[in-house]
């Protein structure tokens, strides 16, 4: 029905405040949002006026030469605003930027989200190049350089470099007895300032353990994103909220190998890059870890780009249940094979007191 046809059954017109009109009352009250002056001249116009109705009956009327809008409100899709909504206030951290993570980084940009968080310290080398980075990013860090792409997308967009967490002080050599080794402290991960809603690691081989579960403390989803040999493993999208989590993976893979969470942790440190690299020309003319041929090629990295930046789509919007979040996806890095495996909570886990469904 026409909502000026029906200001007739509205019996009070209420000016609430200088830019608030409101017609009727209590459950069949509607208001108006603009200049209350206007909206009233534009009301008692309308309600003088003939009825389009009358008006096509009585061929002598003249419509008036401007009308006023039938909508009192703009119109919006209410899952769409829902949608720009949650992307506005969404915050996605991207640890490690090998070339896959730098193209899905310049995909995000494009969703509009709140904030796009950046870490990867390692400066861009030869081998970066030679998989897509741009040559005058050479002796820059991959965070900056990814930083600089994402900017020409979208100039507007929120891209920060992730800092690290300060590693804590350790007491002088004179102070630790001689007979007593100095114990194997563990550098500090890199870790937000403040919590964010998808943390997406990208690792060679594995992630170790602690690793997920410091990442699980900040975020309200851990994406981990494995480059094993010959393939891609995206996933279990983990979650405190609804499971799986970072526990129940240690839950399952000590269920398989009582020293799993020694193999991943051990398998993580020796792929792992060192901390605070310093470039040289050594470390720019090599790469710093042997990939394989094909682990770089452009369609590659663009089928995983696209593959992941789908999952972060879907958990942010939450309107369609991400395939990682019950599964692990691998992709073949020879043939491009995608394959599905199934991932459930471990019944055992503390997340299955607080699941939400």
């Amino acid at each position: 029905m026409d909502a000026w046809a029906a200001l007739a059954e509205w019996e009070d017109i209420l000016v609430l405040d200088q830019r608030t009109v409101q017609l009727g009352a209590e459950d069949r009250a509607v208001r108006i949002i603009g200049p209350a002056q206007q909206t009233l001249r534009r009301l008692q116009e309308r309600t003088s006026s003939p009825s389009e109705e009358a008006v096509e009956n009585d061929g002598a009327a003249q419509l008036p030469d401007t009308t006023a809008p039938r909508a009192p409100f703009p119109p919006g899709d209410g899952p769409a605003v829902r949608v720009r909504a949650r992307r506005g206030l969404a915050a996605v951290l991207i640890e490690g930027l090998p070339r896959p993570a730098a193209l899905l980084a310049e995909q995000l940009t494009l969703l509009k989200l709140g904030a796009l968080l950046l870490h990867d310290e390692h400066p861009v080398d030869r081998h970066d190049v030679s998989s897509g980075y741009p040559a005058a990013a050479v002796g820059h860090s991959r965070a900056s350089a990814v930083r600089r792409l994402c900017l020409r997308q979208d100039p507007e967009a929120v891209v920060l470099l992730c800092s690290v967490a300060t590693a804590p002080a350790t007491p002088p050599a004179a102070a630790i007895p001689p007979a007593t080794p100095a114990p194997a402290t563990r550098p500090a991960a890199s870790r937000p300032q403040e919590p964010v809603d998808v943390h997406v690691i990208f690792a060679r081989r594995a992630v170790a353990p602690s690793r997920l579960l410091d990442a699980a403390a900040t975020a309200q989803l851990v994406l981990p994103v494995v480059q094993e040999r010959g393939q891609w493993r995206i996933g279990p999208l983990l979650s405190r909220a609804h499971g799986p989590c970072p526990r129940c993976l240690l839950l399952h893979g000590r269920a398989e190998d009582p020293y799993w969470e020694a193999v991943q942790t051990a398998l993580a440190t020796e792929s792992a890059p060192p901390r605070n690299p310093t470039a040289t020309p050594a470390t720019l003319g090599a790469p710093p870890l042997v990939e394989s041929p094909t682990s770089g090629a452009p369609q590659c990295a663009a089928v995983l780009a696209s593959l992941i930046t789908r999952e972060i789509q879907l958990a942010i919007d939450a309107e369609f249940t991400p395939q990682t979040a019950t599964r692990v996806i691998t992709v073949s890095t020879q043939t491009g094979q995608l394959d599905l495996h199934p991932v459930q909570p471990h019944p055992e886990c503390d997340c299955r007191l607080h699941a939400t469904g």
